[in-house]
């Protein structure tokens, strides 16, 4: 019982750590491409600029790729007014 236990922990763990990766780096955020208003977008370049120093470094950016517009890519510096010009080219406009 001891070692079901522990297999079932160890599972759970794995799990939960592969998930997380997937995950966007904020419930507030949602993925690129899906944004739906600017605020949104800044939502998403504030949850990717980890550091809060106002731009999205590489590594900023390789850590949150389901929030900076795919046509930015992931290399970095991003700005704040590139990243969010990028998200709302791709918010649909009313009509």
């Amino acid at each position: 019982m001891k070692i079901l236990t522990m297999a079932a922990l160890l599972v759970g763990l794995s799990y939960g750590a592969a998930s997380a990766q997937t995950l966007p780096p904020d419930n507030d955020t949602k993925p690129a491409g899906q944004e739906t208003s600017r605020a949104e977008c800044l939502k998403n370049f504030m949850a990717a600029d980890a550091d809060g120093d106002g731009t999205i470094s590489v590594s900023e950016a390789q850590s949150a790729p389901s929030v900076v517009p795919t046509d930015l890519g992931l290399s970095g510096p991003i700005n704040q007014h590139e990243f969010v010009t990028a998200c709302e080219m791709r918010i649909p406009k009313g009509g």
